[in-house]
């Protein structure tokens, strides 16, 4: 965290106004994160919000999946050094599992509760997902590791914003402080590769820019 501010202000005469707010805004959350330490609701949520303030655009909803993975692409071809693939396949490889294997964290699951898919629909469509997982952990296909856990983040994030979950519930607590890990972990690289990548991952004037108010 220090050295990633310590990174954004050697660097922002570089950058655009509109480039160093959006790092400052997910800067400034990422920071909240970090001191909610074990209230992990709150502090996924500021996880979610720092994200937001690094891509979301004009009228585009913080749960569209097609413009997240749009900006999942873009940092992960910039990943060189392949830093969200040590997360992913190296120190967070268990949480990984963890996530991808809760059934309570797909949609499918929710879809079988509210009988719009069978039980048996259900199993098979999560077996199949645990195969294809399965398979791109061994082909070592991060792109796909990645979208998987950012639907489960994504369920999860609905879960909490819906009232669908007590606050600290203790039923949820391991889901939540291995969902926080896995997400700071990713946001915080997520920025520095933004910084490392300015020039070409300047997104344009951010949808709330700073207004004075008289």
């Amino acid at each position: 965290m220090m050295l990633l501010e310590e990174i954004y202000k050697t660097t922002k005469a570089q950058h655009s106004e509109y480039f160093n707010l959006r790092i400052q805004r997910s800067l400034s959350w990422l920071r909240k994160a970090v001191e909610l330490q074990a209230d992990y609701d709150f502090q996924f949520l500021s996880l979610w919000i720092g994200l937001n303030a690094l891509y979301v655009q004009e009228n585009e909803d913080s749960l569209d999946q097609q413009a997240l993975s749009q900006f999942l692409h873009l940092i992960l071809s910039k990943d060189h050094e392949k830093r969200i693939s040590q997360i992913l396949l190296g120190r967070y490889e268990v949480t990984l599992h963890a996530l991808v294997d809760n059934q309570y964290l797909t949609q499918q699951y929710w879809d079988y509760q509210h009988n719009k898919i069978s039980q048996n629909d259900c199993r098979e469509i999560l077996k199949q997902q645990k195969i294809e997982i399965q398979k791109a952990v061994e082909q070592q296909n991060i792109m796909k590791l990645l979208l998987e856990v950012f639907k489960r983040f994504t369920i999860l994030r609905q879960q909490i914003l819906q009232g669908g979950v007590s606050y600290a519930s203790a039923v949820c607590r391991k889901q939540m402080q291995e969902s926080c890990s896995l997400f700071s972990a990713l946001l915080n690289t997520f920025i520095y590769i933004l910084l490392e990548h300015a020039a070409v991952m300047d997104s344009g004037k951010a949808y709330y820019p700073v207004v004075q108010v008289n």
